[in-house]
């Protein structure tokens, strides 16, 4: 079966050449440097972001939606028109990195649903490792499945260990106690699991993709994430949160923290009102 979240179409020396220009880093043998390069490269470069979700329902209103275009999907980077989802930003790193020479693999995993979300498992010089691209959290590094990992990122504490034989558990350190944020089914893809979880992922009402906006980017030194009114910036010095309320404080927001000054914000409005909520004329407000 051809799931509609996987890329059919060979790649082609130019898609590769244009997405490494994207990243800022040059073609190399695959090696843990390189790979740990290419990861930081994307998160710096492709926002966490479901306007394009919204979009692509909008554009196949009913029935499944098609299949991912690699090369719609890079132009719209290139274009700074979009990012994606796990779904989308997974399969086309995971495109990029197996057309390199790495032996990369899709692998699902729960956040809060079976199936919900999609990484990726990469065999290097005989070690395995994952990789979460497609997250709005910040996981800059490939996670060795050796033993437990812990890490910490601009105020946020993570940490990954094995669960059950094929399982793996990514656990956040929440008010003073581990808390299981993802699991991971490192066992072959399920081709009709996966079709089943992006189609559910893009059927209004089933789940948050096509629920709200929701925005994230991971910076070095800050996460800042919008969730429908609410943008948190998070840092080693705190927690914020701003409350927005007008359409131009959201289109402000893509040019100005998300880097996207072509998303088609008024264009998510006008398909799905709900989707950015506003409040006709009003300001932005902070709350410390």
């Amino acid at each position: 079966m051809t799931t509609s979240s996987r890329m059919t179409d060979p790649t082609s020396d130019a898609w590769v050449v244009r997405y490494l220009t994207l990243l800022g880093e040059p073609a190399a043998a695959p090696s843990l440097p390189a790979l740990s390069a290419l990861i930081r490269a994307q998160f710096r470069t492709v926002t966490f972001e479901n306007v394009t979700s919204l979009l692509r329902r909008a554009a196949t209103p009913d029935g499944p939606v098609p299949p991912l275009d690699p090369e719609a999907l890079l132009a719209n980077w290139e274009a700074e028109r979009g990012g994606g989802v796990c779904y989308e930003i997974s399969a086309m790193f995971h495109r990029l990195i197996r057309t390199l020479g790495y032996d990369a693999e899709l692998v699902l995993a729960q956040i809060s649903i079976p199936d919900g979300h999609q990484a990726l498992q990469v065999r290097l010089d005989g070690a395995r490792y994952l990789l979460d691209v497609g997250t709005g959290s910040p996981i800059f590094r490939p996670i060795p499945l050796t033993g437990t990992t812990e890490f910490r990122h601009a105020g946020l504490n993570y940490r990954f260990r094995p669960d059950e034989p094929g399982h793996w558990v990514q656990e956040r350190l929440i008010d003073g106690d581990w808390k299981q944020t993802c699991r991971y089914d490192l066992g072959p893809l399920d081709l009709d699991r996966q079709y089943a979880a992006y189609q559910h992922h893009q059927t209004p009402g089933a789940t948050w993709v096509l629920d709200k906006v929701r925005m994230i980017r991971c910076e070095d030194d800050a996460v800042y994430s919008l969730t429908g009114k609410e943008l948190t910036t998070i840092t080693t010095t705190g927690k914020r949160t701003d409350q927005i309320t007008t359409l131009a404080a959201y289109t402000q927001l893509a040019v100005n923290t998300f880097r996207l000054p072509h998303l088609p914000v008024a264009e998510a409005t006008r398909t799905h009102p709900d989707f950015l909520p506003v409040e006709g004329t009003g300001k932005v407000t902070s709350s410390q």
